[in-house]
């Protein structure tokens, strides 16, 4: 019995604590499985992992219908919008991202050869995938492709690096990325792998125009695979692509071969719907409905009721049964929640009343088809924004030109507003697509806007640009029009480069004008000086120089013709249009005090003129004053002494005359003789000398000794 549990122990010993397994363990238990849940929270909660687990058919709409909204030339590819999260999701999970990579990024460091690499080093991808990091993403799908190029997650890091790539236009590594996928995801038998690769492959071949490209693969993966279930659905998104391009022929009998395959009941139902759309599309309202109403009578479809609803809607829409229309749209708001397929089909409508001319009517449908993320979100949200502009422009522009077209004068700065506001109607409808709506407001904004406008050259160049293709002769006229009167602004450069005009032929006239009043002025032709410099500030109060001119003429009138008045007006005029010019700021108190005197009170103090106090030779300057001595005086004992305390400056500021007797005493013979004592025997410098410590007596006894001295 001991022997038994003493193997026992030796089994979980060796079991739980060895090494590769005892570093797996803890691996996963302290660090993969929570990387695992973050992701798993991260993913709940904006809602990505459920739009890709949401067994529901796909919305397929025809691509000549989103046409009328401007390609995106910036950002990702429209294809690969969908893959990217909103930052308004990505906010709440942000932390929880950022912390899966923390912590990959330690079983990297710490558990480098555990089991939980590879799966720490997809997460890591994903996160920052999530997190709109490209780059980094590609670079960990990179490593995980170079260190397990046979693992079970190589070709989910395959299809991801291949992802990251189109979303940064990268299209040649990414088609590479894509076959490669291909592979990969064949030998693992990795089927949604391969459905997803296809389906790349085929948006980015649309993207392209290469229609070929998009239904080559899908051709070929039915061929080779023995899956009849994988068969049907790759069969149904090759007549998806028929679908999308419009050819609805194709698009009906690649439906209907969907069926020779083994379907399930998701993929059987989108055949046969989008069989019903086909039908319908190709005018066979009859044949459509019927497959409609057997989808509907059908208990296994009831789920998906909205989207058979919808087909109804299109059938009625095609038709033209406004009220018949009305009643399906009333039932669906009624009865289902907003769904992708309603959203198609009130784009539909939106778009049939946009081209019959009832705007605000499709203004409300477009408004509707963008709730939610459908393949026509982009275009319903373009089309709803270009409308909302169309509908205020023109109620601004509406009263201003009402009363043109009657023949009513109007001012300059209202021909320039209305001017304006008819150019942005135009570009408006240029976006939406309208080219002789576009035409007929760029001419009217050209006709309007008054010649001193400089935005007239905009004008003008739009509207030859839109003339060009059917009228060059008047888009040239239109060319010179600008080069004679707007040479120096942004499009009159470029219709010089266009027309091959060199820089000498543009002159600055504001310059000239500056120039030709100051060369007057300087020659003392002051009259024509100053009607040159008006000229300019008359024509050109916005250029740089307007405020120097209006500067010289008051200078002018105040310094040579000592006309205070005009001096006063124009240095008046420069202050109220110019105040924040240095011209401005210069005469600024000088106008003050001017106005003080006219109005005859008190001169403010700070506009007085301050007087100096008289200078009194010899007192020191203001503020270089000496504090006073406090030691005492020198006592005029002897000369010797007050030479010896040095030179005091304050007696050459009294009288300079003394500096000349300082500095000739002191280079006088006398003064520069050395004052030493020297011996006159040296001699007797080397004799013993008696000890001052001893007192010697005399040799005479009858002297009285002398006492020493202290």
């Amino acid at each position: 019995m001991n022997r038994k549990v003493i193997l026992a122990c030796c089994f979980a010993i060796y079991l739980f604590f060895g090494c590769s397994h005892y570093e797996n363990f803890t691996t996963y238990f302290n660090t993969y499985y929570n990387a695992q849940r973050l992701m798993k929270e991260s993913e709940d909660e904006f809602e990505y992992q459920e739009t890709k687990l949401k067994v529901a058919p796909k919305v397929y709409f025809p691509i000549k219908e989103l046409q009328p909204v401007q390609d995106i030339t910036t950002g990702p590819p429209p294809f690969m919008q969908e893959f990217i999260v909103p930052p308004m999701k990505l906010q709440p999970v942000k932390t929880k991202l950022d912390s899966i990579i923390i912590k990959g990024s330690k079983i990297l460091s710490r558990k480098s050869k555990s089991s939980y690499v590879e799966g720490s080093l997809y997460l890591m991808a994903k996160s920052y995938f999530y997190k709109n990091e490209w780059l980094p993403s590609q670079i960990k799908c990179s490593e995980l492709i170079d260190k397990f190029p046979n693992g079970e997650l190589s070709p989910d890091a395959h299809l991801l690096f291949a992802e990251n790539l189109l979303i940064q236009k990268k299209f040649y590594s990414g088609k590479l990325l894509l076959s490669r996928t291909i592979d990969i995801a064949w030998q693992k038998e990795r089927y949604d792998i391969l459905s997803e690769a296809f389906r790349l492959q085929a948006d980015l071949a649309l993207y392209e125009n290469d229609i070929e490209g998009a239904i080559k693969p899908y051709k070929q993966a039915i061929l080779q695979s023995d899956d009849n279930r994988i068969r049907a659905r790759w069969q149904l998104e090759l007549a998806s692509i028929y679908y999308r391009l419009g050819l609805w022929e194709d698009a009906l009998n690649n439906f209907r071969k969907v069926r020779n395959f083994s379907p399930d009941y998701l993929t059987l139902y989108s055949s046969l719907y989008y069989e019903a759309l086909s039908n319908i599309r190709l005018g066979r309202y009859q044949e459509g409905e019927k497959i409609l109403e057997m989808l509907k009578n059908d208990g296994k479809y009831q789920e998906w009721k909205e989207y058979t609803h919808s087909g109804f809607m299109l059938s009625a829409l095609l038709k033209g049964d406004s009220a018949t229309f009305k009643k399906l749209e009333i039932q669906a708001d009624s009865a289902f929640r907003t769904s992708p397929p309603l959203m198609a089909v009130y784009y539909e409508k939106g778009l049939k009343d946009y081209y019959a001319g009832k705007y605000f009517e499709a203004r409300k449908y477009f408004a509707r088809a963008r709730n939610i993320r459908t393949p026509v979100y982009a275009s319903a949200d373009k089309m709803y924004n270009l409308l909302n502009n169309w509908e205020q422009k023109y109620k601004f522009a509406e009263p201003l030109l009402s009363r043109y077209q009657k023949g009513e004068e109007l001012s300059d700065t209202s021909r320039m507003f209305l001017a304006g506001t008819l150019f942005e109607l135009g570009a408006n409808f240029e976006r939406l697509g309208f080219v002789d709506s576009t035409e007929y407001y760029f001419r009217l904004a050209s006709i309007i806007a008054p010649v001193k406008d400089t935005n007239s050259a905009r004008y003008l160049y739009s509207y030859a640009r839109v003339v060009q293709d059917k009228n060059l002769f008047l888009s040239d006229s239109l060319k010179d029009l600008i080069v004679e009167r707007y040479p120096t602004t942004e499009f009159g450069r470029e219709v010089l480069k266009e027309l091959g005009y060199t820089s000498n032929f543009v002159v600055d006239t504001t310059k000239e004008l500056l120039m030709s009043g100051l060369r007057l002025i300087k020659n003392k032709e002051y009259d024509f000086g100053i009607s040159q410099l008006r000229n300019l500030y008359l024509n050109y109060p916005e250029h740089p120089f307007a405020p120097r001119a209006l500067y010289v003429i008051g200078y002018l009138y105040e310094r040579k013709l000592f006309n205070y008045d005009s001096a006063f007006y124009y240095y008046k005029l420069l202050l109220d249009k110019y105040p924040g010019s240095i011209y401005a700021q210069d005469i600024n108190h000088a106008v003050a005090y001017y106005l003080a005197v006219k109005s005859g009170g008190p001169i403010p103090d700070s506009l007085q003129e301050r007087t100096l106090p008289p200078r009194v030779p010899g007192a020191p300057l203001k503020g270089l004053e000496l504090a006073p001595q406090t030691q005492k005086p020198l006592k005029p004992d002897t000369e010797k002494e007050t030479k010896s305390e040095g030179i005091n400056p304050l007696e050459y500021f009294k009288d300079p005359s003394k500096m000349l007797k300082d500095v000739k005493d002191i280079f006088s013979p006398d003064n520069l003789k050395p004052n030493i004592d020297l011996p006159k025997n040296p001699l007797n410098e080397f004799k013993p000398k008696p000890d001052s410590t001893k007192i010697e007596l005399p040799t005479n006894p009858d002297v009285e000794p002398e006492k020493p001295k202290k």
